[in-house]
């Protein structure tokens, strides 16, 4: 069964979009954070084979993002100030109420893999299990991204959508693909994977100025915040992404499981996946990625740790 869920957040009345994969008798609950200018309904599939294995699957879009968009909401948009702050809670309250008692195990894909740690920053404690695909990296152009997000800030506004800030922080990515075929190609050695996201009017848009601080803030608090606590070292940690994802430097990967060691925790993994670019889940042999997945969730729950 999906149930349709509508949420209104308490801080400012913006409204956000989930569904509810739910089987009888589940064996946890699985919450699925997608990326930067997507939506929750790409993961359908993931969410689907999921459930099938026996999991409650809770989908969200984020603030300004897919069905969390209504009239008058901005693409790209979480809020004036503080909007990842808020869709924190925002999430946090979702899962809360849809929890039912069962073990919780995060899937954050992307800039849903930066939230997700954020999640494990603030709510550790309620945790079983964290899994993160196609993880950006962080370096000295995220430094300059962010400086270069305040002043565009200054000179058009909070809410200021700027098409040339999206270019500059995503051509790069499409110049490591030789001869593509669409702009997009980064995605996905998938074309119709890549076509279906080129073609969807809820994807590939443009962030507002305010929404890329929060995000690059977001990311330089996961990977260089201070005040991080690890009260649950062994809790299980898995990082994938394609061998070809551009979205990391040589040893990206490698950083992000490190910076989490360094936080506290010893039960973190990682792996590339050999002929994927970003989005794993939607390329070609994503079903057996997915039998994969779920081989790794009923390991975790048989260590019987909450």
């Amino acid at each position: 069964m999906i149930k349709d869920i509508l949420y209104v957040s308490p801080f400012d009345h913006q409204r956000l979009k989930a569904y509810l994969y739910e089987v009888e008798n589940a064996k946890a609950l699985i919450v699925v954070f997608h990326g930067m200018a997507e939506h929750q309904k790409r993961y359908a599939h993931l969410a689907l084979k999921l459930s099938q294995a026996g999991f409650n699957v809770l989908t969200i879009d984020h603030r300004g993002h897919g069905e969390s968009l209504y009239d008058g909401t901005l693409k790209g948009y979480f809020a004036d100030q503080d909007g990842w702050q808020k869709n924190l809670e925002d999430c946090h309250t979702i899962i809360k109420d849809h929890r039912k008692g069962l073990p919780l195990i995060l899937f954050g894909h992307s800039m849903g893999s930066l939230f997700a740690r954020l999640y494990l920053k603030a709510f550790a404690s309620e945790l079983t299990a964290v899994y993160l695909s196609g993880s950006p990296d962080y370096g000295f152009v995220t430094s300059i991204g962010l400086y270069f997000a305040k002043l565009l800030t200054l000179l058009f506004g909070k809410r200021h959508a700027s098409p040339l800030f999206t270019k500059l922080t995503f051509s790069t990515y499409n110049k490591q693909i030789e001869n593509p075929r669409t702009s997009m190609d980064w995605l996905s050695v998938n074309p119709d994977n890549v076509d279906a996201y080129i073609q969807d009017p809820l994807c590939g848009f443009d962030f507002t100025t305010q929404a890329f601080i929060d995000m690059l803030e977001g990311m330089a608090d996961v990977y260089r915040g201070r005040d991080w606590n690890c009260n649950d070292p062994e809790l299980p940690i898995r990082f994938e992404s394609g061998a070809m994802d551009p979205c990391f430097e040589p040893g990206g990967l490698k950083r992000a499981v490190e910076r989490l060691e360094s936080i506290g925790y010893r039960n973190v993994t990682y792996r590339l996946i050999e002929g994927c670019r970003h989005e794993i889940y939607n390329e070609i042999k994503r079903d057996a990625l997915i039998y994969e997945l779920i081989t790794w969730l009923d390991d975790c729950l048989s260590l019987n740790r909450r």
